[in-house]
């Protein structure tokens, strides 16, 4: 018959509580990244470039919609173009000369609808515009 020994001891380890607060982390960043990414944006088609990069998110960024009957958005939000202009100019002095805006505007709206967007940025002091097109 073996003696019971005091050297001999197994440890086991309750895992139970680490595997639910990694599940639950897994779950708050899926959440979390589903309202970053989320950005309501008013319906457009964009126009076909023949050479383009993946676009980065950028939070020093305002994308600016124009639809097809040339109605300016913000998010989903219509607004005029001095309503625009305003927002420019506080997010362009909150965030500094990295701030940019991105045209986001149908490929049937002609440019004289896009011009005014573009000298009103101008006119505010931006430096980085980018628009946005469809790839290939």
């Amino acid at each position: 018959m073996r003696l019971p020994s005091k050297t001999r001891r197994s440890l086991r380890m309750d895992i139970t509580p680490l595997i639910d607060v990694v599940f639950n982390l897994v779950i708050f960043f899926l959440v979390a990244s589903h309202f970053s990414t989320n950005e309501t944006l008013a319906p457009v088609e964009l126009p076909v470039a023949g050479s383009s990069r993946e676009d980065e998110e950028d939070p020093r960024r305002l994308v600016v919609t124009i639809t097809e009957d040339e109605t300016l958005y913000i998010g989903d939000q219509p607004v005029t173009l001095e309503e625009l202009k305003v927002r420019v100019q506080n997010d362009l002095s909150a965030q500094g000369p990295e701030f940019a805006v991105q045209v986001r505007a149908d490929r049937r709206v002609p440019y004289r609808a896009v011009e005014p967007l573009l000298i009103a940025c101008a006119e505010a002091g931006v430096t980085r515009f980018g628009v946005k097109t469809a790839g290939q």
